[in-house]
C-alpha cells in the first residue's frame, strides 16, 4: 500500500447495531503490512517504544528498587512516605541492563520524552508546531538513562486549601480533587515505567510555608493539610509520589523523619526566614524580574487572579477600601509572592539539581514541564483552589464550589467530610441498600457496602441500573456483596440485566487457564497474555443477507458481566479497560474522533486464514450515548504467542495509525489497570470499552466466570 499522509477530514460516524453483520471475503495479500510498532511489548508492561525497549532491557526492576536514588543530588530526601504494597507490581528482577551505546540512550529517552510530551498542559501544544523544549528535556533525561537510574522529578505544589473556604473549596483537608491528582501523577509514572522499567518517581515539595502568611493561613492548618495528604498517598498505593518539606532544602537541617507537629509549629517561622536568607539573590527586584521574565510575568498573573478572591474572603481586606487600594494590595501581596517563590526555585534548583522541573502553572517550559494535576475538561486549576466535579459518565470539571447547582449535583462525602460533586442521578438511588459510588482512576466505578459488615446480597442487586451505570462509565465493579461465586445467583441476575448472548459451549465460560497446547486455540483459556480486543469479535453466525448468501457474520455482545472465583497472584493478570470517552479526550491534538472515524481496517486470522474481515470501521457511534466509540484487535504475532494470532491492517490510511491507537488504549489516562479480588462482581460495556489480560501464572488457579447480555 503507498504511503498516505494523516490528514483530518469531516467523517459521519456508522451507528452500531448488535445485528450489524460484518462480512468475511477475500484474503489479503501477502505483501501487506502488518508489522506493528508495538509488536514486541512483554506481557506485563507494555512499551510504546517496544522494539527499542526489549533490545536493551531484559527484566522489570523490582518496585521496591524504585525509589533508589538517581544521579547525585544533594539533598537528602524525605522518607516520611515509605513504599507501600500496591497491585502495580512489575515482573520481578533485581537490575536491568545498562544501555552502553549513545543510540540506544537517545531512542529510550524519546521514548520518556514522549510520555513527558503527552502529559503536557494542553493549550501549550501547538498544532504542527515543535516542541521547543524537548531537547532540553532529552538531554537531562539521559543522563538518568545512562545510568539505568529511575526518572527523578520535582514538583511544587499542594501547598494548603485556599482560604476562600465559602467560595471556592469545600474544607481545610485534601479532599477527591488531591486524591485524583496523586493517582494522576502515580499513572504519569508509571507510563515511564511502561517505556523504561526503572520507571520514575515524583517527589512533591509543599510550598505551603513560603506563602501561608501572607493569605492569613496557619502553620497549622499548613501541617495537617500535609500531613493528611501523606495518608492519602499511602491509602491510594500512590508508591512513586514523595514528599520534601521545606526544611529539606534548608543547608544545616536535617531533623529527621517523624517530625512532630510540636516541632514543626516551633521551627516554622526560622524556615521561611532561613530559606529567604540563603537562596534569595541579593538586590533581588521583583519588579524587573515581572518585566524581563516571561515564566514570571505568567506566574504573577496567576497570583493576582487567584489573590482578588482569597484575600477579601480570608478576611485579609477592609469592605471599605477602594478598589484602587485593592488593587494595589493585590500587587504588593503578589510581589511578595514572586520574592519568596524565587527564593524557593532557587532552593529546589540547587537541592534538587538532578531532578526534572515541573510546575502546574503555564510557563515557556524554557526549564520545566507544565502539567495539569487532574485530566479535567476545560479551564485547568488545583485542587486547592477549586473542587472536583464528576459528571455521570465520570468526566471530571474543576470548578469554584459556589459555583456548582445544587439543582443538578450532590455533594458527596467521605470518611464524613466533604469530598467533591457529583451530578444527580436516580442510578445512584439503591432503595435497602445504603452503598457507596467511588469513581476510579482512570475509569469506571467502584460500589461497595458503606457498612463493611453488611450483608447485601447480589440476588437483591438492581442489574437495570448496574447496567445503565455500565452504559455511562465501565467498568462497574461491585466488591463486598455475598453470593457473588454462587452459580445459580450469578446466571439469574444476568438474565435481569439484559437478554443473554450465549455461545456455543453455553450461556457462562469459566476463564481460566485449562492446559490447553493446541495452537489454534484462544488465549482466553490460557495463562497468557492478550490482544487489546473487545468481546465477540471472533463470534460468527451464518445468517442470510438481503441478497439470499448465506454469510458468516461476527455478533458483538453488549455487555461483559463477570464475578472473580479465584484472583490472580499479587502483580499478575491484571484485567485492563479502556475507555473510548478518555481515548478521545487525549487523542494528540493533531488528530480527531472525526479522521479517525473515516478509517476502516481488516483482520486476518490464524484460525482461518482464507478469509478475512474486511471494512472494519475504526470508530462506531454508541447506540444509547451517541459517543464515538473506538473499535479495535491488537495485531499480535506469531511470535508472542504459542496460540492463535492475527495480521491487522489498516484499509484507507497509513499503518502508523495501528501505533497510534493501540498506544493510546494502553495509555494510563485511558487505561484501568484493574486486580479482581474474590468475589468481585464487573459489568462493562463492550461497546464503549476496549479490554485485554495480562499473563499470569497458569498453576496460580486464576478463575473468573463470564457471560454475555445484550
Amino acid at each position: 500500500m503507498a504511503a498516505q499522509t494523516m490528514t483530518s477530514k469531516a467523517f459521519t460516524l456508522p451507528s452500531f447495531s448488535e445485528n450489524e453483520p460484518i462480512y468475511l471475503t477475500s484474503p489479503l495479500s501477502k505483501n501487506s503490512d502488518t508489522k506493528s510498532a508495538v509488536a514486541d511489548r512483554p506481557t506485563e508492561t507494555r512499551h510504546a517504544l517496544a522494539d527499542v525497549t526489549v533490545a536493551v532491557i531484559n527484566q522489570v526492576r523490582n518496585a521496591g528498587d524504585i525509589g533508589e536514588k538517581g544521579p547525585s543530588t544533594s539533598l537528602e530526601l524525605e522518607s516520611g512516605n515509605e513504599p507501600v504494597q500496591t497491585d502495580e507490581t512489575p515482573l520481578p528482577g533485581s537490575k536491568t541492563k545498562v544501555p552502553s551505546a549513545p543510540e540506544e540512550i537517545t531512542e529510550i529517552s524519546e521514548a520518556i520524552v514522549g510520555v513527558l510530551e503527552r502529559y503536557r498542559l494542553s493549550h501549550q501544544v501547538e498544532i504542527g508546531k515543535a516542541w521547543a523544549a524537548k531537547e532540553m528535556f532529552l538531554a537531562r533525561i539521559n543522563k538518568f538513562v545512562a545510568q539505568n537510574e529511575p526518572i527523578l522529578m520535582a514538583l511544587p505544589a499542594f501547598p494548603f486549601k485556599s482560604p476562600s473556604k465559602k467560595i471556592k473549596v469545600l474544607g481545610d483537608l485534601p479532599d477527591k480533587g488531591e486524591e485524583v491528582a496523586l493517582s494522576h501523577l502515580q499513572g504519569f509514572c508509571l507510563a515511564i515505567r511502561d517505556v523504561y522499567p526503572p520507571g520514575a518517581k515524583v517527589y512533591i515539595v509543599s510550598d505551603g510555608l513560603m506563602y501561608n502568611d501572607l493569605l492569613g493561613v496557619s502553620d497549622q492548618e499548613v501541617w495537617r493539610y500535609g500531613q493528611a495528604l501523606r495518608q492519602l498517598a499511602r491509602d491510594c498505593n500512590c508508591d512513586h509520589v514523595s514528599f520534601v518539606r521545606l526544611r529539606d532544602l534548608i543547608q544545616g537541617e536535617n531533623l529527621g523523619e517523624p517530625l512532630s507537629e510540636e516541632a514543626y509549629l516551633r521551627d516554622a517561622p526560622r524556615f521561611r526566614a532561613e530559606l529567604n536568607r540563603q537562596y534569595l539573590p541579593e538586590g533581588f527586584d521583583p519588579d524587573v524580574q515581572i518585566s524581563k521574565d516571561a515564566d514570571t510575568m505568567l506566574t504573577y498573573r496567576g497570583y493576582i487572579k487567584f489573590l482578588e478572591i482569597d484575600l477579601a474572603t480570608a478576611g485579609q481586606e477592609s469592605k471599605s477600601v477602594s478598589k484602587s487600594q485593592l488593587k494595589k494590595n493585590h500587587e504588593k501581596v503578589a510581589k511578595q509572592m514572586i520574592v519568596r517563590g524565587k527564593a524557593f526555585a532557587n532552593a529546589i534548583a540547587i537541592s534538587l539539581s538532578s531532578h526534572i522541573r515541573l510546575s502546574i502553572h503555564p510557563s515557556t517550559e524554557v526549564s520545566k514541564l507544565s502539567m495539569a494535576l487532574t485530566p479535567q475538561i476545560g479551564r485547568s486549576s488545583t485542587p486547592w483552589h477549586s473542587c472536583l466535579v464528576r459528571a455521570l459518565d465520570g468526566s471530571i470539571t474543576m470548578s469554584h464550589a459556589n459555583q456548582v447547582p445544587a439543582l443538578t449535583h450532590e455533594l458527596v462525602f467521605k470518611n464524613g467530610q466533604p469530598s467533591y460533586f457529583r451530578e444527580r442521578s436516580a442510578l445512584f438511588d439503591w432503595p435497602g441498600m445504603d452503598v457507596e459510588f467511588d469513581y476510579m482512576y482512570p475509569c469506571g466505578i467502584m460500589i461497595t457496602p458503606r457498612d463493611r459488615s453488611a450483608k447485601y446480597s447480589l440476588h437483591n442487586v438492581h442489574m437495570r441500573k448496574v447496567r445503565q451505570l455500565s452504559e455511562q462509565c465501565s467498568p462497574v465493579v461491585l466488591r463486598g456483596f455475598t453470593d457473588t461465586t454462587d452459580v445459580h445467583t450469578f446466571e439469574a441476575k444476568a438474565y435481569d440485566a439484559g437478554v443473554v448472548a450465549p455461545w456455543t459451549f453455553g450461556v457462562r465460560q469459566a476463564v481460566k487457564d485449562v492446559g490447553n497446547n493446541d495452537h489454534k486455540a484462544s488465549t482466553v483459556t490460557s495463562s497468557e497474555a492478550m490482544p487489546m480486543h473487545y468481546d465477540g469479535f471472533f463470534f460468527f453466525a451464518k445468517e442470510t443477507g438481503p441478497d439470499g448468501i448465506e454469510r458468516k457474520v461476527s455478533k458483538v455482545p453488549g455487555f461483559q458481566y463477570f464475578t472473580s472465583i479465584t484472583p490472580s497472584p499479587p502483580g499478575s493478570g491484571y484485567t485492563l479497560f479502556a475507555s473510548s470517552q478518555h481515548f478521545f479526550q487525549h487523542l494528540p491534538a493533531s488528530h480527531s474522533a472525526e479522521e479517525l472515524a473515516g478509517l476502516t481496517w481488516n483482520c486476518r486470522h490464524s484460525s482461518n486464514w482464507a478469509h478475512v474481515m474486511t471494512k472494519l470501521p475504526l470508530v462506531i457511534k454508541h447506540p444509547v450515548t451517541g459517543k464515538p466509540c473506538i473499535r479495535w484487535h491488537e495485531p499480535w504475532e506469531q511470535s508472542r504467542t504459542k496460540f492463535s494470532y492475527n495480521e491487522i491492517n489498516i484499509e484507507n490510511g497509513h499503518q502508523r495509525y495501528k501505533e497510534l491507537v493501540t498506544d493510546l488504549l494502553y495509555d494510563r489516562r485511558v487505561c484501568l489497570y484493574f486486580a479482581f479480588q474474590k468475589g468481585d462482581v464487573l459489568v462493562t460495556d463492550n461497546i464503549s470499552m476496549m479490554h485485554t489480560r495480562t499473563a499470569f501464572q497458569g498453576e496460580s488457579g486464576r478463575e473468573l466466570w463470564r457471560i454475555h447480555f445484550n
